[in-house]
């Protein structure tokens, strides 16, 4: 009986082939023969045959097909009763199958066995016994691997039995160079290149063989060829060996001296038992051991790797003893370029001492350009190469083989670093379960499967650490600018290897400055300014790409079409157009290949230089519809349940109806992704999401989408207020207000200006807040819209009230709360009359002030409105600060604060800081009275809040003053006194002017800042007049007195 692998996939038996018709039945058949004799779960084999996406029936079928695939299997036995083999078949053991046969019954593994032989006797030196173990092993190769099998698991396993294959060509191609039939390779080698472009291994080879067959120009022009790809498809120049060999060419070498020799076995170590003198000469000279680089910022990493490899975890120093607890295996993951090697060749240099087996490096080469294969036999057999395992001694069975390896790494204490590990997969089956040695492994590949294994991720490098790095490379001369130091670090995303490409490129440009180079990296971005050379960001990174099947590939390019900063596994799957759980295997993968993080629960993100690489490999990759599809199913999914969480948290809100503008907005119920489906679960969901929901409004914005943007500017309305991002609020309802007015829409625009109006005035700019509030007003009028007249006349009574004109809000607000009545709408009436109650306190009826907004916040707590009866909690204590009960105006100011946090928002509560800080006794609470304002100051300052800035710089003014530090004083209330100017606001103009006149009489003979020019209290405009007798302080009482006479302000326009 024999099974067949390479080519069709088929059962023979006496030479006949048996029919297999069910390709779930040939998928389970080759699933089991490549893993021969491992257990294999039920769970994993449902993946390779439904590719990834087994339905809820999975292993119920897959008992069917595991029944089908035996009574096949029995079938062949019985007809091959004569040959003597094993039979082939199915072992069931606890939770797992597995396949039983001797390995030349697979066509596969009799040539895995027989290329490893070739391998062996190459490195013993007999090549001739090479040559015809390699020519049985081709005997088995009948075609394409698992030729016609479809799905992803045999798309990645046909991928590595072809780079299996073509480790062994080269080898075959290695002996027959050193045999002189240099011709007779060219055509084999040709063909090899042409299929493999950017081997740099075939490039060699197929060089000598021309060169030697007397065709130099072609050898050069091969030269050329792979030299434009590399470049060209990697972004990276040829390595150092081909380099040398174009060079040894151009200038006639001797054809002997290019052909590959094989490698002088190593010297055998000394074993545990030999005696010590052997064992100290091991300890001195590490084997392959890279040059140790000077590391910047990795201090803890490396502590963790040296207190590891001495036993000492868990927070004990004491050493565990490697015999009797064994020794842990570290992996060190991360990005291409992020000094994984630098990091373990640093920390072998160090520990190198404390093991008498010696330090070895195997370089495993996995991302280094050449081919490679990525078994862990070929791995098993270069570690027992590297401790002196003769060639001849080292096991052609791969239970024999690991069996030897897991022995050496058990009676040995050495330390070993695996350089460039291919993955779990590779190092796994290497591993002992205590070994004795100390087990170093650097991986673009996290270890996840590996539970035993210690994974020491690496991140990007401090700000600090970065510009060290950077001026130890670049050198100090020219370095001493820390801004723009601090500048090209950022640019270079505190990346190793970005910082190294970056300090050497400034190093060899000697005329550079930073700022230029600074300059360079802002205008051509980071990749394409460092994307040359054998070692570039491009280079490193394409490595990790093309190393992707092709569903990762796609996957990964797609991810980076979303705009925000991070995305969720449903936005995942909106963007690849595939299930969630299928999303969510794809990014798993990229996590463990380092091209993904995950910062936070199934929150993802790039790393900025991956993300640009994957942008640049959509802009070649995809079409401009796949992408725009791509984008419109995200769209899709984040518009409707923007909406849906909108509707839950906000449902009483003045909104326009939505199902006008189509299917992108409408409700689903419940909301995909959202748990749980209440308005817990939609604020969870909006927390997360905000970012992208603003990032999302400006792409489609920008892009042309305008319809889609102006409405999602609309449904993140609420959300954007709640979170007081002022900034982001103006742009989007200002472009919305835009896109609706050149449509003619009245209806969206009246909302859109009215979602500009709010955030403007937030913001302290009254006439941008006065014109959008204007215009909403005249669109609510036009179209006879009750809800949105009140609305506007709510805008402009606020607006009134903020520049001091409270007549004018009065009336407006009036106005507005009588519509609001007459609609029967209880919780807009609630909120007016919130409104009104403080231009009431500020018109001198404070305790009117107080029982209106005391009827509010009875509404309010009525209906579990938490976060409004706070606020207005704000405002009541605003309004006993004002009648001077100081003791009820602190109370209530402690509540909001206590109880604020996550409720309301970041400004809301700044307000309560500050008031807070005006009521506390100077100098006994001066500490916490000036943290509250400073923070308060801080929050406005960050928001754009200009107006609430120049009231709490006014209030740390008071307390400055108050605590004897006129000096600082001055210069907040000075401060205070050129913001509210900019913005129109009087009271808090006449309470700067105020604390300015006190500031200056404690300090008369002071100067104010610099020079020699004596501080004097600025004079407002039309006021210089004055006899020049009068005081500081009688001008600033006039002022006073000219700033609050209501009737010196204008009526308010559209009332």
């Amino acid at each position: 009986m024999y099974l067949h692998l390479l080519g069709a996939i088929e059962l023979t038996a006496s030479g006949r082939p048996l029919s297999i018709s069910s390709w779930k039945v040939r998928i389970l058949l080759a699933a089991l023969a490549v893993d021969l004799e491992r257990p294999i779960s039920p769970a994993v084999l449902a993946e390779r045959l439904w590719d990834g996406e087994p339905p809820p029936s999975a292993i119920g079928t897959l008992q069917v097909y595991v029944s089908r695939l035996r009574t096949a299997l029995r079938h062949a036995a019985e007809l091959d009763t004569e040959s003597g083999e094993r039979p082939v078949e199915i072992v069931s053991r606890p939770g797992t199958y597995a396949l039983r046969a001797e390995p030349d019954q697979i066509d596969w593994h009799a040539y895995r066995r027989r290329a490893r032989q070739a391998r062996r006797f190459v490195e013993a030196g007999d090549d001739r016994r090479a040559l015809d173990a390699l020519d049985d092993a081709d005997d088995f190769w009948q075609g394409d691997p698992l030729a016609g099998l479809p799905g992803e698991w045999a798309q990645q396993t046909r991928k590595v039995m072809q780079d299996q294959w073509l480790a062994a060509q080269l080898t075959r191609t290695e002996i027959e160079l050193r045999l002189g039939r240099y011709a007779d390779l060219v055509p084999t080698l040709a063909e090899l290149a042409d299929k493999n472009p950017w081997n740099e291994k075939v490039a060699t080879h197929l060089m000598t063989s021309l060169y030697g067959s007397g065709r130099i120009a072609e050898a050069l022009a091969v030269y050329r060829h792979i030299r434009h790809r590399l470049d060209h498809d990697l972004g990276t120049r040829p390595g150092e060996r081909l380099r040398t060999l174009n060079d040894l060419i151009l200038n006639g070498a001797n054809i002997t001296t290019l052909v590959p020799r094989p490698a002088a076995p190593p010297v055998a170590l000394a074993g545990p038992t030999a005696p010590p003198a052997q064992r100290q000469r091991a300890r001195q000279r590490p084997q392959g051991l890279l040059a140790v680089p000077e590391l910047s910022g990795r201090e803890s990493e490396l502590a963790l790797i040296t207190a590891a490899a001495r036993g000492e975890r868990a927070g004990r120093s004491d050493d565990l003893g490697a015999a009797e607890q064994g020794r842990p295996v570290v992996s060190i993951s991360g990005l291409p370029g992020s000094g994984k090697t630098a990091l373990a060749t640093s920390a072998a240099d160090r520990l190198q001492g404390h093991f008498p087996d010696g330090v070895h490096v195997l370089r495993l080469g996995t991302y280094s350009g050449a081919q490679h294969d990525p078994s862990p036999e070929a791995a098993a057999t270069a570690l027992l190469r590297q401790f002196g395992v003769p060639a001849a001694r080292i096991p052609v069975e791969r239970e024999e083989l690991l069996g030897q390896c897991h022995e050496l790494l058990t009676q040995r204490q050495a330390l070993i670093l695996l350089d460039d590990a291919a993955g779990p997969g590779q190092i796994g089956p290497l591993l002992p379960s205590r070994p004795t040695s100390f087990v170093l492994v650097t991986s673009r590949h996290r270890m996840a499967a590996l539970p035993s294994v210690v994974t020491i991720p690496l991140d990007a490098l401090s700000p600090a650490a970065s510009a060290e790095m950077f001026v130890r490379l670049a050198g100090s001369d020219r370095t001493a600018d820390a801004d723009r130091l601090a500048e090209i670090t950022r640019l270079c995303a505190h990346h190793p290897l970005a910082l190294h490409l970056a300090a050497g490129r400034f190093r060899f440009r000697s005329s550079w400055t930073l700022a230029h180079l600074a300059d360079r990296l802002t205008r051509n971005g980071l990749l394409d300014e460092l994307g040359d050379g054998p070692d570039s960001l491009c280079g490193a990174l394409a490595m990790s790409y093309h190393d992707l099947s092709e569903q990762h590939q796609m996957a990964f390019r797609r991810l980076s079409l979303h705009p925000g900063p991070d995305f969720g596994l449903h936005t995942a799957a909106a963007l690849i157009g595939c299930p969630i759980d299928r999303a969510e295997r794809l990014i798993e993968d990229l996590l463990s290949a380092s091209l993904l993080a995950e910062h936070s629960p199934e929150r993802f993100s790039y790393h900025s230089l991956v993300r640009a690489y994957a942008s640049a490999q959509v802009r070649q990759t995809e079409s401009p519809e796949d992408c725009r599809a791509a984008v419109r199913r995200s769209v899709s999914y984040l518009c409707r349940t923007a909406n849906w969480a909108d509707r839950k948290i906000h449902s009483d809100r003045y909104r326009m109806e939505l199902a006008l503008f189509g299917d992108e907005f409408a409700v689903d119920e419940p909301p995909v992704g959202v748990e749980p489906a209440d308005e817990v679960g939609a604020k969870r969901w909006v927390d997360a999401e905000i970012e992208t929901l603003t990032a999302l409004q400006r792409d489609l914005s920008t892009s042309g989408d305008g319809e889609t943007a102006a409405v999602l500017a609309h449904v993140v309305k609420e959300h954007v207020e709640s979170r007081q991002l002022w900034r982001e609020a103006i742009d989007i309802h200002r472009s919305a207000a835009e896109h609706w007015r050149e449509s003619g829409a009245d209806l969206p625009e009246l909302h859109a200006q009215l979602a500009l109006a709010t955030a403007e005035l937030q913001v302290s700019r009254y006439p941008s807040a006065e014109h959008a509030a204007k215009r909403a007003l005249d669109l609510a009028r036009a179209a006879d819209d009750r809800r949105g007249t009140a609305t506007a006349l709510g805008r402009l009574g606020e607006l009134r009230w903020h520049q001091d004109d409270l007549h004018g809000a009065l009336r407006l607000l009036g106005k507005a709360l009588d519509i609001l009545r007459e609609l029967g709408d209880a919780s807009a009436v609630a909120r007016a009359v919130g409104n009104l109650g403080m231009v009431q306190s500020q018109l001198g009826d404070p305790r009117s002030a107080i029982d209106s907004l005391h009827e509010a916040l009875s509404f309010f707590r009525g209906i579990d409105e938490h976060s409004t009866a706070l606020k207005i909690t704000n405002n009541i204590g605003g309004l006993y600060l004002e009648i001077g009960d100081n003791s009820a105006a602190r109370q209530a100011f402690e509540e909001v604060l206590s109880k604020g946090r996550g409720l309301i928002g970041e400004m809301d509560l700044a307000i309560s800081q500050s008031n807070l800080a005006s009521l506390f006794e100077i100098p006994k609470e001066t500490d916490r009275a000036v943290a509250l304002a400073s923070s308060a100051i801080n929050i406005f300052r960050r928001s754009g809040a200009l107006r609430h800035q120049a009231i709490a710089m006014n209030v740390m003014g008071r307390i400055l003053l108050d605590s004897g530090n006129p000096d600082s004083a001055l210069e907040l209330h000075s401060e205070a006194y050129r913001i509210a100017r900019s913005v129109g606001a009087p009271r808090e103009e006449a309470d700067a002017l105020s604390g300015l006149d006190q500031a200056q009489r404690l300090l008369p003979n002071r100067q104010h800042g610099t020079g020699t020019v004596q501080y004097s209290p600025p004079t407002p405009d039309g006021f210089d007049d004055r006899p020049r007798g009068e005081t500081a302080t009688e001008r600033t009482l006039d002022r006073y007195r000219e700033l609050l006479r209501p009737e010196s302000r204008a009526t308010p326009d559209g009332s």
